[in-house]
């Protein structure tokens, strides 16, 4: 195919190419299709934290990522685009409820190992259009704190619906909002076990229905119930339960109050357990942070407001500085996309290195999410990549278009 050089999104976006030889005044109908246009030449590539590529090109087939390279390494006889700018890896909100309408919640019991966020998810939701215009290319859907065990977490595109990981991570709670709670009579919203071949109700808990719980106090009822609730599960090794004690499902633990970190971390380590807590916004606390350290477990921080301590907004300083791995988390709706960012902003005013606040939104978020084909620029990752006007953490910086496996999902609108 012989293509124009044409400006399609204005004057900073990218450009398509092929053969210089044939004029700009080409009409459009010479446009590659999405599926042809397989190398993107950038300004500036961002392959990993750190690893930059001045005048780099990245090649994509198959909607994986073929190689990486530099400029002199493009077929110009192959569809191009040429970006002045910035490319680097999707963004990844690492925890939020988006696309899930409030239906990540089933007050009829406080275990529920089972139940899959994925089922709770409409993937043509409004979230998905607003995050593909912030950057955020994968998100991690999980299960709110008012569950003990809140069922299996998943990481789903923001564009095509297409779920790489339908049980990224056991969902687990040591909050307050896990304890005592009331029950409504009711059922599953987001999965139902009991329709799954081989589900044995005792594995995870069961139904609650005794008289207790359904007129009122739904167990546990204190730190010490839930801990050894989760001690009987744990040691039973069933289902999920076994698979994260092997190392195969990560667990993600919401802890917010320190006693409550410290209590997840030591629980963690106690079982063997990998993944994150959820919360710890007084990490740099020096037993927390020895206790996290001595876990293995990342931290899942954010959103920061505006009205965030000094002391919550030094954590994702002292915690890569104590080699510990952090994502920042979304909570959309009730957060919008572009707050990502802005928490990445505002904890680099506090002194986090610029390195690790960049993995804590694309490599180590995905990682904590439970996803290994994103987050990097690398052959045989998925090609989520962004177009950016310069450089992404800056907030004046502006996203221009955005491909999820290989395909252009979103472009701003020219002059926009």
């Amino acid at each position: 195919m012989r293509l124009a050089v044409l400006s399609v999104l204005g004057t900073t976006a990218p450009v398509f190419g092929g053969d210089p030889a044939i004029p700009a005044s080409a009409g459009r109908s010479d446009l590659p299709s999405e599926e042809s246009v397989l190398q993107i030449q950038a300004g500036e590539l961002w392959t990993t934290a750190g690893k930059r590529i001045r005048d780099g090109v990245l090649d994509v087939a198959d909607g994986r990522i073929r190689s990486v390279g530099s400029a002199d390494d493009t077929d110009r006889g192959r569809p191009w685009i040429r970006h002045e700018g910035v490319l680097t890896a999707g963004l990844v909100a690492c925890w939020t409820q988006s696309g899930t309408a409030g239906e990540l919640q089933d007050d009829t019991r406080s275990v529920l190992a089972r139940a899959r966020a994925t089922y709770a998810v409409d993937p043509t939701h409004p979230d998905f259009e607003r995050a593909l215009a912030a950057g955020i290319t994968a998100l991690g859907i999980v299960p709110g704190p008012a569950n003990l065990v809140g069922g299996l977490a998943c990481v789903i595109k923001t564009a095509g619906g297409r779920v790489p990981e339908p049980e990224a991570a056991l969902a687990l709670s040591l909050s307050g909002s896990a304890l005592g709670r009331s029950t409504v009579q009711g059922g599953f919203f987001f999965g139902v076990p009991g329709d799954e071949p081989g589900y044995v109700a005792e594995s995870d808990g069961g139904p609650e229905t005794t008289t207790r719980t359904t007129r009122g106090t739904r167990e546990p009822t204190s730190y010490a119930g839930a801990l050894a609730m989760l001690d009987r599960l744990f040691a039973r090794g069933q289902g999920p339960f076994g698979r994260a004690k092997k190392g195969e499902l990560p667990v993600m633990i919401q802890a917010w109050e320190r006693h409550e970190v410290v209590r997840a971390a030591q629980f963690a380590r106690q079982h063997g357990l990998q993944g994150a807590i959820r919360g710890a916004p007084l990490a740099g606390d020096p037993d927390v942070l020895a206790a996290l350290r001595a876990s293995g477990l990342g931290v899942i921080v954010g959103p920061y407001s505006a009205q965030q301590t000094r002391h919550s907004l030094e954590s994702l300083k002292l915690l890569a500085e104590a080699g510990v791995p952090v994502a920042f988390a979304l909570e959309a709706p009730a957060h919008a996309p572009d707050e990502l960012r802005l928490s990445a902003a505002r904890a680099l005013r506090s002194g986090a290195p610029r390195e690790a606040v960049w993995k804590a939104l694309t490599e180590d978020a995905a990682r904590l999410a439970g996803a290994e084909k994103i987050g990097t620029l690398a052959p045989g990752q998925d090609a989520d990549f962004v177009l950016w006007s310069g450089d992404p953490l800056d907030l004046s910086s502006r996203v221009l278009a955005v491909w999820i496996d290989g395909k252009r999902a979103w472009a701003a609108e020219p002059g926009g």
